[in-house]
Parts: C-alpha cells; structure tokens; sequence
C-alpha cells in the first residue's frame, strides 16, 4: 500500500470518528428574565429574581406578596403586601402541618382519631397566622416602577421553623395530648420540618 494512500485512510477513519462523536450540543436557550407580572402588560419591567421565585436563594421558608399603588401611602402598601405574604406563610405551615398529620394518623392505623378536616384546617391557619407576626420578618422589598404597586419577600428563620410547625400539630390534634406527643417524637415530625424548610 502506498504511502498516499495510507494516509488517505487514516484521514478517512479519523474523519469517521469526528462524525460519529456528532456536534456539539447546542447550548440551552436562557431563562427569560424575571419581570412584574401586574398591570396590563406588556410585562417589560424587570423585575428582582426573587418575586418569580419566591425568594428560593434565602433559607428557611419565604414568601412573596404585592399591593397596590395606593393613595395611603408606601408605608401602608408595604404593611399590606407584608399582611398578605404573613397569611401566605400560615397557609404553608398549616396545609403541610394538617396533611402531616392525617398521614401520620392513617399510617398509624389511628383512623377513629382522623378528625382533620377543612375546620380543624382553619382553625390551625388562624392559630399559626398569630405566631407567624412575630416570627416572620421582611427580608426584602421593591416596587414596580410602571405601576407603583410594592413587592414583599417574608421569611421565617430555619430556627423558627420547628416552633411553629409544632405549634400548628398542635392545634391540629386538637386535645390529643398523647397522640401530638407521639407525633412529635416520630419521622413524620421530622420530615415535617425539613419539607417546610426546602
């Protein structure tokens, strides 16, 4: 075989190995950026990271809600947005906490004791709302510069956390003292706190 035509075929193969390993992979198009999603649109503004997404960079458990351009004034659209991210935060840990428990007691076989229902949901939701006002904090604000209307992120602590979750299996075992207790020293409790803090 010939020189030329050696080279020829070794050009060929590796040829054949470029092609098999294919082109590279286009690169994945970008997030479009976060925008205020109030007004009539179009929805231009930008708007920080953590109005669309719920604040996911900062630990523990947060919440974002908005109010109005108001005649009241900037103080009494934040103290509205922070109300309605406060009602938000108790929703969370009183929807989780009931469900927590309704598992608990059904995996438990403690099926005559499964009273949770919408009321117990409720009444657990007023309860944590309360402890929720002083355990919570503002972590960051902003307003939406076409329209005026103001943004809150609210978190609670992972440290806080636990307290009201517990405070909230409380009231949903209503006077089942035995049965919170239970419930508080199982995985269930457990996994409770750290669903609530992811």
């Amino acid at each position: 075989m010939s020189k030329t035509r050696s080279l020829l075929t070794a050009l060929t193969a590796s040829g054949f190995l470029v092609a098999c390993a294919g082109a590279p992979e286009p690169a994945a198009a970008p997030e479009p950026p976060c925008t205020f999603q109030d007004g009539s649109g179009p929805y231009t503004a930008k708007a920080p990271d953590w109005v669309c997404n719920e604040g996911s960079n900062v630990p523990g458990l947060t919440a974002v809600a908005s109010y109005r351009q108001s005649s009241s004034g900037y103080d009494f659209m934040v103290e509205m947005a922070t109300a309605r991210a406060r009602q938000r935060l108790a929703a969370i840990i009183s929807s989780e906490a009931v469900g927590s428990v309704k598992d608990y007691r059904a995996n438990s076989g403690n099926l005559l004791a499964n009273e949770t229902n919408m009321a117990t949901s409720e009444i657990t939701q007023k309860t944590i709302y309360s402890a929720v006002l002083t355990g919570s904090r503002v972590v960051t604000k902003t307003r939406n510069p076409d329209t005026g209307q103001v943004y809150v992120l609210v978190g609670i602590s992972d440290q806080d956390l636990p307290k009201l979750a517990e405070k909230a299996v409380e009231t949903a075992f209503k006077n089942d003292d035995v049965g919170f207790q239970l419930y508080k020293a199982s995985k269930s409790f457990k996994e409770l706190i750290s669903d609530l803090g992811n």
